[in-house]
């Protein structure tokens, strides 16, 4: 069925065409199909309202103002137009708003807001808007919303050590402000073992211990034979200069809350590292940029599900985007 609606429209559009080429009186094209998306359809004219519409959309939808295509500067292409209009059909097929909802939405806002219905219209004249299309991006705005607490919330989850690994690995470097790091270790040394073959596989039952869900302290205290091992493992805080240049470079690869691969040679000693945590002397600095940091981790880890379900949604639905000349 889906197809066939493609098939017909395209057929109509086909006729004219043909019509005006023979010499016969052409129908006039007062629009032109671009895509489908399953039983709907995306013509030039929703191009168009698209681009008339970006300023409003980056007010009134809570995915938008977010998105790669926002970054455009309202200058996106024909073809990111198209799959921006492909999605919102998808979300809107999924998570349908009536009338009557979006009725109700445009009310409240109104109300919250203290302004009458022309008033509100005759704000959205002076910026050039229509007030049917702030109605349909209140039902798409409303639409994403319900997607978002249905599908998505739950899947994003941004945790104290993620903000701190992206002040302190990426913003902090860059600064060249000197780093602290709490560092917890296994060692696993040849003395302690018959054979390097025993050493290595210590080390390996210690990693599946971890990777099963075993603490780090926990496993510290069975596998290690450092002096460190009843305390979990636990080295301090270090700076860089204080490190080996072996465990540097590890731990400087590791996330806070990361475990290392083993290292070292299982004739001598071998080591697992895990990360505890990383401060600075720029720590005031952190705590001011936190918040800022945490938002900027969610609004991109919610695109990031987001475009996840939209992946499975056009997988199971018909796409189909007019060949362009």
């Amino acid at each position: 069925m889906r197809a066939q609606v493609f098939l017909v429209l395209s057929l109509i559009f086909a006729w004219s065409r043909s019509n005006a080429i023979a010499g016969e009186s052409p129908l006039k094209r007062v629009d032109r199909l671009e895509a489908s998306v399953n039983s709907g359809v995306i013509l030039s004219s929703d191009i168009q309202r698209f681009r008339d519409t970006f300023s409003l959309r980056m007010e009134l939808d809570p995915l938008f103002a977010s998105s790669s295509l926002a970054q455009s500067g309202g200058k996106p292409t024909e073809s990111e137009m198209i799959g921006a209009l492909v999605q919102d059909r998808l979300i809107l097929e999924a998570f349908p708003v009536t009338d009557t909802e979006v009725e109700q939405e445009i009310n409240s806002i109104q109300s919250s807001s203290r302004i009458s219905r022309d008033r509100l219209k005759a704000a959205l004249a002076e910026k050039g808007a229509r007030f049917e299309d702030y109605f349909e991006l209140i039902r798409l705005s409303t639409a994403k919303r319900n997607l978002i607490d249905r599908e998505i919330r739950s899947k994003v989850s941004i945790s104290e050590d993620d903000v701190k690994n992206q002040f302190y690995n990426r913003i902090a470097r860059q600064g060249n402000i000197p780093l602290t790091y709490k560092v917890q270790i296994i060692s696993i040394s040849r003395s302690s073992f018959n054979s390097a073959k025993a050493v290595t596989d210590a080390a390996e039952r210690a990693q599946t211990a971890i990777k099963a869900g075993d603490s780090f302290d926990e496993v510290a205290k069975r596998y290690s034979d450092d002096a460190t091992a009843a305390s979990g493992g636990d080295l301090g805080s270090l700076t860089e200069d204080q490190m080996s240049p072996a465990i540097k470079k590890e731990i400087k690869t590791l996330k806070v809350g990361q475990v290392s691969a083993t290292i070292g040679d299982p004739n001598q000693r071998v080591i697992i590292l895990r990360l505890a945590d990383i401060s600075s002397g720029d720590d005031a600095r952190f705590q001011k940029v936190r918040d800022e940091i945490r938002n900027q981790l969610t609004a991109a880890e919610y695109q990031k599900q987001i475009q996840f379900w939209i992946e499975r949604q056009e997988r199971q639905a018909f796409i189909h985007r007019a060949r362009t000349a």
